[in-house]
């Protein structure tokens, strides 16, 4: 299954004036948009004058896309996060009322997309995702979209005066991760802002320890006094304790199996229904996604080589960190300086 669709092709055309246009070709995508808000000159033109730009992609890019593909097909029916409640505490507060040019990395289903559309309404924006699948939800949305992954951005450098990212650096494979921020960098002009919300060590270390003691008190429970009620807490305690994995700091062995199991079940809350055999594989499929998790010096280092100064929230319980990365071309010639 998993096979044919990687070699499926996905292709979406939009033939009215002034929306973009997305085709997927064998040795990699094709991204053509025009934008009639008069900011052509965003995207960057390789050698044709509609502003094209194929961008190669790997095998690895390939699994990605696939991985996001299906994500889009059960999207409104297992996703936990809450990205309006994101908005209205972090990214509403962050990003000014001014005309500004703003891209969203990894846009879903296009749902920051409208939310800038409607509480920012002078900004100018643009969305990129490696699924063609989440960019025809996007689309409903906001037309201005480009299919590509975050180390190589189809976009002139100082294009923006906002990048926003919800969990994108959380979902990318590691040896992208230096590069995407390079990107990112290059396409902020001065004092352009990184808002960024990414999973956090220190948080899930703590939701680790509590639900490792709680699983350990209730297992030496059943011990002593219902003995039989073991067959239920030791198996508990065990996925407890080899859900995340503290030195490594990423999901543990049994991470896929609960993830797989609150699927199953968000599923069947929200269809009203019991899960085909091949949504059951969908699902399983889904529940062994590669997470970044952070730690605070593995982020300052991530950003150790970009012109970003950048902050963060430090609450012990959060999950996530958020993020504001204020760029400033003169912080690495201070640090260079520095070394000297």
């Amino acid at each position: 299954m998993q096979k044919q669709r990687r070699q499926e092709k996905y292709t979406m055309k939009d033939t009215h004036e002034g929306e973009s246009i997305l085709e997927s070709r064998k040795n990699g995508f094709m991204c053509r948009t025009h934008n009639p808000h008069g900011n052509d000159g965003v995207l960057e033109k390789t050698g044709e004058q509609e502003g094209i730009a194929e961008l190669k992609i790997s095998s690895m890019d390939f699994r990605a896309a696939e991985f996001w593909d299906v994500t889009s097909e059960y999207w409104n029916d297992i996703v936990t996060v809450n990205p309006h409640w994101a908005w209205d505490t972090f990214y509403c507060k962050v990003i000014p009322d001014e005309e500004l040019n703003v891209l969203v990395i990894g846009v879903t289903n296009g749902v920051f997309l409208n939310l800038l559309k409607e509480f920012k309404p002078r900004t100018w924006t643009c969305g990129i995702d490696l699924s063609f699948k989440m960019l025809k939800h996007a689309q409903k949305v906001e037309k201005k979209v480009v299919c590509c992954q975050g180390n190589v951005l189809p976009f002139k450098d100082k294009s923006f005066h906002v990048v926003l990212s919800d969990y994108f650096l959380s979902i990318l494979p590691e040896d992208i991760l230096g590069e995407t921020i390079k990107e990112v960098n290059r396409v902020l002009g001065q004092n352009g802002l990184f808002i960024a919300r990414e999973l956090r060590h220190k948080g899930h270390m703590t939701v680790w320890v509590l639900l490792s003691l709680i699983s350990g008190v209730l297992c030496a429970a059943s011990l002593l006094i219902l003995p039989f009620l073991s067959l239920f807490t030791v198996p508990l305690l065990v996925l407890a304790l080899l859900v995340y994995d503290p030195v490594d700091h990423k999901m543990g062995k049994s991470a896929a199996v609960s993830k797989f199991a609150l699927h199953i079940l968000r599923f069947v809350i929200r269809k009203k229904r019991i899960p085909s055999r091949k949504e059951i594989g969908d699902l399983f499929y889904l529940s062994k996604k590669y997470l970044n998790i952070f730690s605070d010096s593995e982020m300052d280092q991530l950003f150790s080589d970009s012109s970003l100064l950048v902050k963060r929230e430090t609450t012990l319980l959060s999950w996530g960190f958020s993020l504001v990365g204020v760029k400033n071309e003169q912080k690495n010639h201070i640090e260079n300086q520095g070394n000297q």
